[in-house]
């Protein structure tokens, strides 16, 4: 005998279909197209139902950010608990890559999130608000992970920012180029962490790439 869904359960199920409705109807149409009618017809609801889980259509924005954010965060708490070494970065940036095509809308999603805040500034501000929260989190697991390599020559709140632009460049490129490498974001952040570590190390950088010159010219003599 199949059990009844609670109230509960039933308004959850009602809140997430708005939720893939919304995200598949701005993707093809855009913010401003996509409609809270046709986004609750989309889902099977009325718009009553819309406004029974959500005041606007912000408000739903913003809930889709959050949990994006909290899914990723949880990610990357695991992938980076604090005791790792540089090179599970790279690790780290092939799962986020995986985690990102694990919903392939989400990319366009968030840049129309981000256009649509460039031009209203009440909703900029709260995504403004979401991401220093998030950087704040990201700078706070890199903190724990790099305890073993002492402390680094930038900020940690920097080095999140870092990572933060360097996602959403590559992620905008991808929009741009489809076809465009994933691996060359994982050997971007590896890079990124390399240099950062080289530079708290105070390496001669122009020295150390004449150092790896030479003994690319000294291995391939010898073959």
């Amino acid at each position: 005998m199949t059990r009844s869904l609670t109230r509960k359960e039933k308004q959850e199920r009602t809140r997430s279909s708005l939720l893939r409705s919304a995200a598949k109807l701005i993707c093809r149409k855009g913010i401003g197209e996509a409609s809270v009618d046709e986004i609750a017809s989309d889902a099977g609801y009325t718009k009553g139902a819309f406004y029974a889980n959500f005041k606007s259509k912000e408000e739903m924005f913003l809930v889709m950010l959050d949990e994006a954010y909290a899914a990723e965060l949880d990610r990357l708490e695991a992938h980076l608990p604090g005791d790792q070494h540089v090179e599970e970065v790279r690790q780290s940036a092939e799962d986020f890559m995986q985690f990102v095509r694990s919903d392939p809308e989400w990319p366009r999603l968030y840049f129309e999130f981000v256009v649509y805040a460039a031009r209203n500034p009440d909703f900029r501000e709260e995504l403004a608000t979401r991401n220093r929260a998030m950087r704040e989190r990201i700078a706070e697991v890199i903190r724990r992970w790099t305890a073993d390599l002492g402390e680094p020559p930038f900020p940690f709140e920097d080095i999140a920012m870092m990572l933060f632009s360097l996602a959403d460049g590559f992620l905008v490129q991808q929009l741009v180029e489809p076809d465009v490498d994933e691996s060359l974001y994982a050997t971007m952040n590896e890079t990124l962490f390399k240099g950062i570590v080289a530079s708290g190390l105070d390496l001669d950088m122009e020295n150390l790439a004449e150092v790896q010159e030479a003994k690319a010219r000294k291995a391939g003599a010898g073959r």
